[in-house]
């Protein structure tokens, strides 16, 4: 399994820290998690053309999670020669459907034209993607938000979205490989919808996860030593992402 983390920041620009993407590929499956404003110029890092993308998973709403939608879906229509005719599979969080609705109506050229949009929609659940196991949980960040919990039956890896620290992030990412998780601001800083370094160091210590990668970073975070804050609550591996960073399980 590899995991290239296309954007690990949030909709504040910083270097290296672009808005949210991640593609995870084992096997013959290409997934993309979020995708947040230029993921499909990013998608080079993984090694990635966006032809190879059939399956696209949200977490939640926000335009730093899916502006790079309306994008994909205009290259999908209009590539010269090249028009998309497979189908492609969005799993996301409740209020996806009125979400395209709304994104169609503002740019009717963007809406399915030559291929079938399949839609998921999840909060609790377990599904297969081939080989892949896949399980979402809520993260409380919104009411609808997810995280998703991917296993190729050897590894596993949890990618958070966004969360706060009353959602089922620990749970889900119980003895996991490796957790990529929102910190989005430093030790001590009052949060009411994101993770400090504080509560992200205590939900992988409770989850007892073996490696924490540390992504969606505000610019108070990206200041100070974000990893020796976290290490005050967490014992295993923790490492800063960012933009083209690419692990192997």
């Amino acid at each position: 399994m590899e995991i290239c983390l296309l954007g690990t920041g949030t909709a504040i620009p910083t270097q290296q820290h672009s808005p949210a993407g991640l593609v995870i590929k084992t096997g013959d499956q290409t997934l993309l998690f979020d995708i947040g404003p230029g993921t499909l110029g990013r998608l080079h890092l993984a090694k990635v053309a966006y032809t190879q993308l059939n399956h696209l998973l949200l977490t939640h709403l926000h335009p730093d999670h899916t502006l790079d939608l309306a994008t994909l879906f205009l290259a999908f229509n209009y590539a010269p020669n090249a028009e998309r005719t497979a189908p492609f599979q969005i799993t996301g969080c409740g209020g996806l459907e009125d979400f395209l609705k709304r994104m169609f109506n503002l740019y009717p050229e963007v809406a399915p034209i030559p291929f079938e949009l399949n839609l998921q929609i999840v909060y609790r659940n377990e599904f297969s993607v081939g080989d892949l196991q896949i399980k979402s949980a809520p993260t409380m960040h919104t009411p609808e938000s997810v995280a998703y919990l991917v296993t190729d039956g050897k590894h596993s890896v949890v990618y958070s979205g966004d969360a706060n620290p009353h959602g089922e992030l620990a749970q889900l990412a119980e003895g996991v490989d490796l957790l990529i998780s929102e910190c989005s601001y430093p030790s001590g800083w009052e949060t009411e919808d994101h993770l400090n370094a504080d509560t992200v160091g205590q939900i992988a210590q409770q989850a007892g996860v073996k490696s924490l990668v540390l992504t969606h970073s505000y610019p108070p975070a990206l200041a100070v030593d974000l990893v020796a804050q976290v290490r005050r609550h967490f014992t295993g591996n923790v490492q800063l992402a960012y933009d083209g960073m690419c692990i192997s399980l």
